[in-house]
C-alpha cells in the first residue's frame, strides 16, 4: 500500500469514526416483542431501520430536534450512538416515515405523527410529558428498551421515552426533564438532551395548570 492511500485511508476512518451522528447497534431482537408487534400489524416489527428514518438527510453530522411549541421551539441534540432504535422511531414518527396505528380510525398511516399533539402530563420540579395520541397512547408497537452506561438523569434537559411502567414499552411519548432525576437511571431510555430550559419549565407549569401546550411540530436536521 503507498504512503498516499494509506493515509487516505487512515483519514476516511477518522471521519467515520468522529462522526458524532453515527448510530450503535440496534439491541439483538427480543423475539417475543417482535412477534406481539407483528401480530398487531407493524410491517417493522417494532424496528425501523435508522437509514429509512435519516433518507434525505445529510449522510453524516449530528441529529438535532426542534420541538417546535406554542410556547417556543426546544432545541435538542439526539444520541443515536447510544440509543440508535428509539432514535430510529422518534425521527421516522417526526418526519412523516415511520407508519404507526392511528387509534381514532384504526388504520395504519405515515404523516408526522407529532404535529397537533400536546404535552399532557408534568410532575412539579421533575418533567413535562407530550406526544400522546388516543386515550392508551398504543400506536401498534413498543419498543425495547436501550439502556446504556453512562447514560443518566444528572441534569436538567434530558430528553427520553415514556414507558407504561414495565420493560419494553415505550414507543412515542416524549418527556423532559427540569431538575436532576437520579432515581429514573435505568428506567427509561434517554434519546437525547434539550436547551432552553425555562421554556421547558414554562411548559411544565402551564401543564400542571390543566393547560395542554401544543406541539407544533418536530423538525429534524443533521449536521
Amino acid at each position: 500500500m503507498t504512503p498516499r492511500r494509506s493515509a487516505a485511508l487512515s483519514l476516511i476512518c477518522c471521519l467515520l469514526a468522529c462522526d458524532p451522528g453515527a448510530p450503535g447497534s440496534f439491541p439483538p431482537e427480543d423475539p417475543t416483542l417482535a412477534a406481539e408487534n407483528a401480530a398487531a400489524g407493524d410491517p417493522h416489527r417494532g424496528r425501523f431501520p435508522f437509514a429509512d428514518a435519516v433518507a434525505g438527510l445529510p449522510e453524516s453530522g449530528q441529529l438535532h430536534a426542534t420541538i417546535v411549541t406554542d410556547e417556543g421551539p426546544i432545541h435538542c441534540s439526539l444520541h443515536a450512538d447510544v440509543a440508535p432504535l428509539s432514535v430510529s422511531t422518534f425521527v421516522g414518527l417526526a418526519r412523516g416515515l415511520r407508519p404507526f396505528l392511528d387509534p381514532d380510525t384504526n388504520t395504519w398511516v405515515t404523516r408526522p405523527y407529532y404535529d397537533g399533539l400536546s404535552f399532557h402530563r408534568a410532575y412539579e420540579r421533575q418533567f413535562v410529558q407530550g406526544g400522546r395520541l388516543g386515550e392508551s397512547g398504543f400506536i401498534g408497537f413498543r419498543l425495547q428498551d436501550e439502556p446504556s452506561i453512562g447514560s443518566a438523569f444528572d441534569r436538567p434537559g434530558v430528553l427520553a421515552l415514556g414507558n407504561e411502567g414495565r420493560p419494553n414499552t415505550s414507543a412515542a411519548e416524549f418527556f423532559i426533564t427540569t431538575e436532576v432525576l437520579r432515581e429514573l437511571d435505568g428506567r427509561y431510555t434517554i434519546i437525547g438532551h434539550c436547551g432552553d430550559p425555562l421554556l421547558v419549565r414554562a411548559l411544565e407549569a402551564r401543564t400542571l395548570a390543566g393547560e395542554r401546550p401544543r406541539i407544533e411540530t418536530i423538525t429534524i436536521t443533521r449536521e
